[in-house]
């Protein structure tokens, strides 16, 4: 009776963490005018407690069976539960952009860009978010709480942004996986 009691907590806390884990990424945004839903959603944590952040995956349609990088059009929210200052998305974007290019002539030709791209990002606050936006492989574009700070019409650069996240060595590791389970 008592490891019914304890298990029932358990999955109790559980479902709750599950229901709470999107409460701040709503299951639709519209982008200019682009229409896009939610399709998959983690919670990065420092440790098994502290939230640090939601991320949303977006497409204006999920029913597609493509993996984010494959997928044309898309969305990453980045909702912040800590303050972050520009200067860790600066470097740590920089760095595993550059990490995620075939070879040194590619990561020369995309630098300067890049570069441009990432002077975009502000510091942020609880309770702030950062929209990642790629429209047909060609456009790129960084909003925070809805207000545009920097957009791209480099389409390499553009193409090759979400392998920060998704790329063969990404940021998240936890993140890319758990992505590319919707996708399997």
């Amino acid at each position: 009776m008592k490891l019914i009691a304890t298990l029932t907590t358990i999955t109790t806390m559980v479902v709750t963490q599950l229901a709470f884990a999107s409460d701040k990424l709503p299951l639709s945004l519209l982008h200019a005018n682009h229409h896009f839903e939610l399709c998959d959603n983690y919670t990065l944590r420092y440790g098994f407690i502290i939230k640090v952040a939601e991320i949303g995956w977006y497409a204006p349609s999920c029913t597609m069976d493509k993996p984010i990088l494959q997928a044309p059009t898309k969305i990453l929210r980045f909702y912040y539960f800590k303050d972050v200052s520009a200067d860790f998305f600066k470097k740590s974007a920089e760095a595993y952009f550059l990490m995620n290019l075939n070879n040194k002539e590619e990561q020369l030709k995309l630098t300067a860009s890049l570069k441009q791209f990432n002077d975009g990002y502000t510091d942020i606050k609880s309770g702030d978010y950062f929209d990642l936006m790629h429209i047909k492989n060609s456009h790129l574009s960084l909003f925070k709480n809805n207000k545009l700070l920097i957009s791209s019409s480099n389409p390499i650069l553009a193409n090759k942004y979400f392998n920060i996240w998704f790329g063969n060595k990404p940021v998240i590791e936890k993140l890319k996986h758990a992505f590319e389970k919707r996708s399997n």
